[in-house]
């Protein structure tokens, strides 16, 4: 009887030290940097956007891949910002090819301008912090960063940030 209790406490303590260890290292949560007030008017010059802008506008940056499904599940709500006159969407191609890209924007009857040399991706996209894909970045006419978005979008996420 003295056994088993002493095994039995021993196993409560045991469990105890390793919840407490679990807790520890999981309280740490990363925060992203979200790229505020950064100007990317400078390296969005170099992208070569075919993109004419009012006063009253916002640009969408999206960072896509026709492999990604994400990516591929957030592209009507891209369309539909695009559709609308306080939005430009730009779509910048990441680690694919340009024939895929293509094909994909042809299939999805998709208006909103895309960027799919990877030169001039790569010039753009290392000069902001993202994650992954899809990233979307919301700018303001000045092409300052307002926001980052890591992780699906959709159109009333944007719209809700800017009103």
């Amino acid at each position: 009887m003295l056994k088993r209790n002493f095994i039995l406490l021993s196993l409560v303590g045991l469990v105890l030290v390793i919840s407490t260890t679990f807790e520890e290292e999981n309280t740490d949560v990363e925060v992203l940097p979200n790229n505020e007030n950064l100007d990317l008017s400078i390296v969005f010059e170099n992208l070569d956007a075919n993109i004419a802008l009012t006063s009253e506008e916002y640009i969408v940056v999206n960072l896509w891949a026709t492999w990604c499904t994400p990516c591929i599940e957030e592209v009507g709500y891209l369309q539909k910002l695009n559709e609308l006159d306080e939005f430009v969407v730009v779509g910048l191609l990441v680690d694919d090819s340009e024939t895929n890209a293509i094909e994909f924007i042809k299939e999805h009857n998709l208006t909103y301008e895309n960027i799919l040399s990877e030169e001039k991706v790569e010039s753009f996209i290392t000069q902001f912090f993202w994650s992954g894909l899809p990233t979307t970045l919301l700018l303001n006419k000045d092409f300052v960063v307002i926001n980052t978005f890591n992780g699906p979008i959709t159109d009333e996420m944007i719209i809700d940030y800017v009103n």
